[in-house]
C-alpha cells in the first residue's frame, strides 16, 4: 500500500511528510538547499528552510536538505521523505557509494538512527506539477536570488560537521 492508499482511505501512515530539494551552479559556484516539513495529512505546513552554500554538489544539497528536515521532526516519528535526486536516494538508502558524499550519509544514518526515525524515501519527478515540489524548488530559486541580489545567507560548503553545529544553534 503507497502512502497515497492510506491518505484516500483517511489514516496517513506517516506522521510527517517532508518534501526537499537541493540545487547548484557550477558557473557561480554556489547551490541552495530547502526542506519543507508537513504534517501527516499533507495540507499543513510546520516548517520550512531554504539556504545557500558554496563549494558544493547538488547531491550535498539534496542530502543537507534532508538531513535538515530530519533534525525538526519529534524523535520516534515516521516520516515519508520526497525527494526529485535520484542520486541522494540512492546513496542514504545504500544503493550506490560516494567517498566525497559519505560524510552526510554517515549524518544521515546516526540522526535516523540516534532520533528512532522510521524513514521512507521515495523519489518524484521534478516539475512534475507536484505542489509541495515545486514549492521546494521554488525555495531553491528564492535562496539562490537572494544571494546574487546581496549576498546573504550564505556559508562556505555543506560538509557534516559544520551543518550539524549550524543546525543545533537554531
Amino acid at each position: 500500500m503507497t502512502y497515497w492508499d492510506y491518505r484516500e482511505s483517511g489514516k496517513p501512515q506517516y506522521d510527517y511528510l517532508v518534501y526537499t530539494d537541493g540545487s547548484y551552479l557550477l558557473p557561480k559556484n554556489f547551490g541552495a538547499s530547502a526542506c519543507i516539513v508537513l504534517d501527516g495529512e499533507c495540507n499543513k505546513p510546520l516548517y520550512q528552510w531554504s539556504e545557500v552554500s558554496r563549494y558544493s554538489t547538488s547531491n550535498r544539497q539534496e542530502i543537507a536538505a534532508i538531513v535538515h528536515a530530519l533534525l525538526h521532526v519529534p524523535s520516534g516519528s515516521s516520516v515519508l521523505v520526497r525527494s526529485d535526486s535520484e542520486n541522494g536516494i540512492a546513496l542514504l538508502s545504500g544503493q550506490v557509494r560516494s567517498k566525497k558524499d559519505w560524510d552526510l550519509v554517515q549524518l544521515y544514518r546516526n540522526v535516523k538512527k540516534e532520533r528512532a526515525l522510521r524513514v521512507e524515501l521515495q523519489w518524484i519527478r521534478s516539475h512534475s506539477g507536484d505542489r509541495w515540489n515545486d514549492y521546494v524548488d521554488n525555495l531553491c530559486i528564492e535562496a539562490l536570488g537572494l544571494f546574487e541580489a546581496n549576498g546573504t545567507r550564505v556559508r562556505e560548503g555543506v560538509d557534516s560537521e559544520a551543518l550539524f553545529a549550524y543546525i543545533c544553534k537554531q
